[in-house]
């Protein structure tokens, strides 16, 4: 009886140490300031790559405070009170960390250099928000053709073909995809042209450093194909010599607030390494725990922090394009953060004939933007 008993006080003690390891709550910490940095904007080759810093002088862009790290010492202060540090965000001059503490948010707020405090990702929710979070596919044929194959219809529709003939295809320009995963782009022969030449610059896990893109969701591998795909007679992408970032900032299992803050650190990685161009077919309005959802009041442009960071991306010089979203047959219908940004290129989706997919979100943002 005394080894059932032994056996029993082990299972519940593994339950107990199993439910606390997954119990924890993500949390946004913003600072007031960036006082006593180590950095100064005098010397920006110690934070920001050349090819980011060239990018601020060939469209004569200041660099300024929202480029300086986020302080260290106020780094350290919130670690000390038992989180664990995720990421942080320079532009938005704040952090991510997770915790068990149930009075953490009182306790940080107690530092005078914290400005805010919010959770981000809980344990509660009903998953209803990332159910289908990727909308539908469509798995309509296109006519083929000689050379673009089954993307014929996307790059005609935009007149790529006349691009590429006049030798526009992306060669020099570095594009940042910030999605959920990019399954098998590390063996499908689609992008062997971009592992030949050496323009996959690298690829960065922000939802788990210790993942994997590659063998995570396969939306980023289709969107990346779109742009670079190169498969004559079968796939060429609208720009197949470009080169590519692979962001994963999403995690295609659940919907919570946390993965805008994933995104902010993506982009400003995608500024630091010198990147042109943010593509981001991912959008935020409702959440697997609805009191963090989103308002439509809050869709004007400038409120939510993924939408303020896309807006500082472009005033870094970036170009951000974004998913307006996939809720147009839905009551919501409006286009999602960060897709309302006022800086950023908001995308909608049509068929192969040009006409406006009935799921794609439309605008206006609110206040008519």
């Amino acid at each position: 009886m005394k080894g059932y008993v032994c056996m029993v006080f082990i299972f519940l003690n593994l339950f107990i140490v199993s439910f606390y390891s997954v119990a924890q709550t993500y949390y946004w910490v913003s600072f007031t300031d960036k006082n006593g940095s180590i950095y100064s904007i005098d010397k920006p080759e110690e934070f920001l790559s050349d090819r980011a810093i060239q990018r601020r002088v060939k469209y004569n862009i200041a660099i300024d405070e929202k480029d300086l790290p986020v302080n260290q010492e106020y780094i350290s202060h919130v670690l000390e009170l038992g989180a664990e540090y995720v990421h942080a965000s320079k532009w938005l001059n704040g952090i991510t960390v997770k915790t068990d503490s149930v009075d953490f948010a009182e306790r940080v707020l107690a530092l005078d250099f914290v400005r805010e405090v919010e959770a981000t990702k809980t344990n509660t929710g009903n998953k209803s928000a990332s159910y289908g979070k990727f909308g539908r596919t469509d798995d309509k044929p296109v006519i083929d053709s000689s050379y673009y194959g089954k993307s014929v219809s996307q790059v005609s529709q935009i007149n790529g073909q006349y691009l590429h003939d006049k030798g526009f295809r992306g060669k020099g320009i570095q594009i940042a995809v910030l999605d959920a995963g990019f399954y098998n782009v590390d063996k499908l022969p689609s992008f062997d042209s971009l592992w030949q030449d050496n323009r996959i610059l690298g690829a960065v896990d922000f939802v788990d450093r210790d993942s994997n893109v590659f063998t995570q969701h396969s939306h980023g591998m289709m969107v990346l194909s779109i742009m670079g795909g190169n498969l004559p007679g079968l796939l060429i992408g609208t720009a197949p010599e470009a080169s590519y970032w692979l962001l994963r900032t999403e995690d295609a299992s659940v919907e919570f607030k946390n993965e805008e803050d994933n995104w902010v650190v993506g982009a400003e990685f995608a500024d630091s390494v010198g990147a042109d161009i943010i593509n981001s077919s991912l959008g935020y309005f409702l959440f697997d725990d609805p009191a963090m959802d989103h308002s439509y009041s809050e869709m004007d442009g400038n409120t939510t922090r993924v939408t303020r960071a896309a807006n500082i991306a472009a005033s870094r010089g970036i170009l951000v394009f974004c998913s307006a979203g996939n809720e147009g047959d839905s009551p919501w219908h409006y286009i999602i953060a960060p897709s309302d940004g006022d800086s950023v290129v908001s995308v909608g989706a049509v068929d192969a004939n040009g006409v406006k997919a009935a799921f794609s979100s439309f605008g206006p943002a609110f206040g008519g933007a």
